[in-house]
């Protein structure tokens, strides 16, 4: 009650405050002041605090009410659950949480929901006999969306039973259009839902949520993976297992995935092998691991396994076990284990599909992220890439390229992820260098003329050397052997056979970890662990000659010295002549 209690009493206090600025008060105010304290203890019945507030709302005042109560609202005294949503990322969220925790301010039979497609948002509820406190609920419902959205959000459609009474409240702030319907129901325009909150705070946001004993608002997926995670054969679960686990019926559930753009089976299989790369990773058998997760036998978990993340499974247990039990390191596998998710921005922008995206589409996700945005427009704004950009369109579409953004967004996320965690003197030369090894690769070798087999490089230059930010992260055991491995080394390509003498680590291997860790699977992966193989057991290709030396040479040239690269270039003797000089001034100019 303590949460009814007080948003219905901040309700009241708005109310009598409007009455008293604009001279209206009669002798209900003074009635409604001795209420005050019994509805605050939550104390009034529902009809008693319909009665008061239909006296406080006669129709003759409602359009003044409608027009200037939002701005007498004050979320702040209205109990911690409001606090909790008006400090939202977005109205999705606020939503989300309201859905999660209606029963702290509707009835239970309420019914609180919301489902949105591409254009519209729709919210659901069932109304009590009382329309005056069901319309005035829609009113706050208008007043919080536009405190995280911005002053135009306006609802498209407005139901409520009585329409025509209820509509004085809404005429002169909003332009939707009024209707008689059983249920409440409130649309609009779905875009509104992302819109970023300048009032997000996730630092209140958890103060709150401990002091009210708030689990962590959960999205569709987490609710979903968490179910996953309780199931004792995960492999086994069907969508219609799920949906009687969340209290739905298997075509709701069908339905909201749809609109989310959730695939079920994707979903699974990523938890599967998610989990599975832990099981290996701490040493688990194979067939245990397969028993575990409900596999039919072995084979058939070696095959989805492989299938998903490109390596076998088998690979990935040896590396956990060198990484466990070569000079007692255990933590490397915490590190990766640990690895927070990629955020929002960037996980929208590798939802794009590849072939379909857009600059627009790539420069209206980025523009969200003021910290994002500031990263592509310094990187664009090297002399390496050409002119200085004016704006973020010519920064990702002539200077990074369009291509290449989703790829710079995993680089920029690894490094705000884990650059305070990093022993490392520069992590952003680190990053830089890795952006260069493209453009470097690019104009001493040009691009495979096969699409695939040019994003496949590009993804390997990029991301190959990704696992210098675990080598060097403080929880590392070996972090000190590393720095000092690095500062006694003469060039990059030295500094990783130590790591991998010293150590047992590839340095391409451990990157693999940090891919599967963040949803990238198949030809990626298997393509990093040829890049470990290469020139030992396995004939080094052209490409993966390549890849290596532009690896090291880069790498050298900017945080070694352009000196030791020099040297180092006249080691890569396949490389023909025209190669080695046109490589030799591309790195005379970083």
């Amino acid at each position: 009650m303590e949460n009814k209690g007080l948003f219905w009493s901040a309700m009241v206090r708005a109310i009598l405050s409007l009455r008293r600025d604009t001279q209206t008060q009669t002798e209900d105010d003074s009635y409604a002041f001795t209420l005050l304290e019994r509805l605050e203890a939550g104390n009034l019945n529902e009809a008693a605090l319909a009665s008061l507030i239909s006296r406080l709302t006669p129709p003759e005042l409602l359009p003044v009410i409608g027009r200037s109560l939002i701005g007498y609202l004050d979320f702040n005294k209205m109990g911690t659950l409001i606090m909790f949503l008006t400090a939202s990322k977005n109205v999705a969220e606020m939503f989300e949480a309201l859905r999660q925790f209606q029963n702290k301010l509707f009835r239970s039979d309420a019914g609180f929901d919301f489902c949105t497609d591409s254009e519209q948002t729709t919210v659901t509820w069932k109304p009590s006999q009382f329309v005056e406190l069901e319309a005035l609920f829609a009113y706050f419902l208008l007043s919080v969306a536009r405190h995280l959205a911005g002053r135009k959000f306006d609802f498209i459609h407005i139901k409520l039973p009585d329409s025509k009474t209820t509509e004085l409240l809404f005429t002169n702030l909003s332009s939707a259009t009024m209707l008689d319907a059983e249920t409440v129901t409130l649309t609009f325009a779905s875009s509104w839902m992302k819109t970023p909150s300048f009032y997000h705070s996730a630092q209140l946001k958890s103060v709150l949520s401990s002091s009210l004993n708030i689990q962590p608002v959960l999205s569709t997926l987490q609710r979903i993976e968490a179910i996953f995670e309780k199931s004792p054969n995960p492999a086994r679960i069907r969508l219609e297992n799920v949906a009687q686990s969340l209290g739905r019926s298997e075509s709701a559930l069908r339905k909201e995935l749809k609109q989310e753009d959730i695939s079920f089976s994707r979903a699974l299989k990523n938890y599967i092998h998610d989990r599975a790369c832990q099981l290996l990773l701490a040493g688990e058998k194979t067939e245990n691991v397969a028993t575990t997760l409900g596999f039919s036998d072995r084979r058939s978990f070696d095959r989805s396994f492989k299938e998903h993340s490109g390596i076998n499974a088998g690979q990935v247990r040896q590396l956990g076990n060198r990484l466990r039990f070569q000079k007692g390191n255990t933590h490397l596998l915490d590190i990766v284990e640990h690895l927070p998710p990629l955020p929002d921005t960037v996980s929208q922008l590798l939802a794009l599909d590849d072939d379909k995206m857009s600059l627009s589409q790539v420069v209206s996700i980025i523009e969200t992220d003021p910290i994002f945005h500031a990263h592509v427009m310094g990187k664009a704004s090297r002399a390496s890439f050409g002119r200085t950009p004016d704006s973020l369109e010519q920064a990702i579409g002539r200077n990074l390229g369009l291509g290449n953004i989703k790829n710079i967004a995993v680089i920029f996320s690894a490094q705000q992820l884990l650059t305070a965690q990093s022993r490392f003197r520069d992590v952003t030369l680190l990053t830089d260098a890795m952006l260069l090894s493209d453009r470097v690769y690019t104009d001493t070798f040009g691009q495979p003329e096969d699409n695939a087999e040019s994003i496949q490089t590009r993804q390997l230059l990029l991301f190959g050397l990704l696992s210098l930010l675990i080598v060097f992260h403080s929880d590392c055991l070996y972090v000190e052997g590393a720095l000092q491995h690095w500062e006694q080394a003469d060039n990059f390509a030295q500094f990783a056979q130590d790591i991998k003498t010293n150590y047992g680590i590839c340095l391409y291997g451990a990157t693999s970890l940090m891919l599967l860790r963040w949803g990238f699977t198949s030809n990626i992966n298997q393509q990093l662990w040829k890049l470990c193989h290469a020139g030992n057991d396995t004939r080094i290709t052209p490409q993966q000659y390549r890849i290596v030396a532009t690896h090291d040479l880069t790498v050298t040239a900017l945080l070694f010295g352009k000196a030791h690269a020099d040297v180092q270039l006249n080691k890569y003797t396949a490389l023909p002549e025209a190669e080695q000089e046109a490589m030799r001034a591309l790195l005379a100019g970083l």
